[in-house]
């Protein structure tokens, strides 16, 4: 009888015991949260398959090309230059947030006039065309919104063109020109390109994203030539394609941002 209550009294010791530890626990917790545990916040690598319509305003110097036009036809053309085009871009996770893409502009411009104190009409037409290649890096800082500085680069030309004719009607057949009144000379130089600029990117909805851009296009001029055949020498180098960028665009696709 000694030892059972002794036992009865050990096992009430240990019972006691343990029963403060759990409170003792119970406490802790109580005073325990979820929002004590670190969390690391992460977004899923930028993810884009995308193809779009862009406009891309140049803000080229045209003051030499201007002073040839104005002789022959009295008139200017204006800077900026705008450009029309598409692109189509891929961002699939095999480098994470990188993209690239493949871009295809150009630019026709234009001017008609008839010279003064005779029956002629001459035109001159100004055109650049660009087709290149991107590699862009994405920053995401809120969803929707995406940051994303990159690359172009690739080949174009520009072309310039002076024709002349008579204004009254041409009968057909309009060759052999028998007049040294209809005539058209060419002057085209073929280039390279590299572009640095900054994409700001809203995807409004899953499939679709606006576009705002600002960069630098940097033209390397090849020699010009004359109806694509005789190298022309004295052409000044401020006739090119180099100067400022701006661009919008509107895309269809996949975007996850």
């Amino acid at each position: 009888m000694k030892q059972f209550v002794v036992l009865l009294g050990f096992v009430i010791a240990t019972m006691t015991a343990m029963n403060s530890t759990v409170f003792a626990q119970d406490d802790k917790l109580n005073q325990f949260s979820f929002e004590d545990v670190p969390t690391e916040e992460s977004r899923p690598p930028y993810f884009a398959v995308s193809g779009g319509f862009i406009s891309t305003w140049l803000f080229t110097n045209l003051t030499d090309l201007n002073t040839l036009t104005n002789s022959v036809v009295g008139s200017s053309y204006n800077s900026p230059v705008v450009l029309f085009g598409g692109e189509a871009f891929a961002a699939i996770g095999i480098i994470p947030n990188v993209r690239v893409g493949f871009m295809s502009i150009g630019s026709v411009n234009t001017i008609q006039n008839t010279v003064s104190g005779s029956s002629l009409s001459r035109q001159t037409e100004y055109s650049i065309s660009m087709n290149g290649v991107s590699v862009d890096y994405a920053w995401t800082p809120f969803k929707g919104f995406a940051v994303i500085p990159g690359l172009r680069g690739g080949w174009g030309s520009v072309n310039y063109e002076i024709s002349q004719s008579s204004a009254s009607q041409q009968p057909y057949p309009l060759f052999p020109i028998s007049s040294t009144a209809n005539s058209m000379r060419r002057m085209r130089s073929n280039m390279l390109f590299a572009m640095p600029n900054v994409n700001l990117e809203y995807a409004f909805t899953l499939v679709s994203m606006v576009r705002l851009n600002v960069g630098y296009n940097l033209s390397f001029m090849q020699d010009w030539r004359a109806d694509n055949a005789a190298t022309i020498t004295g052409v000044p180098a401020t006739i090119n394609a180099s100067g400022l960028t701006a661009q919008v665009g509107l895309f269809v696709g996949l975007f996850n941002n």
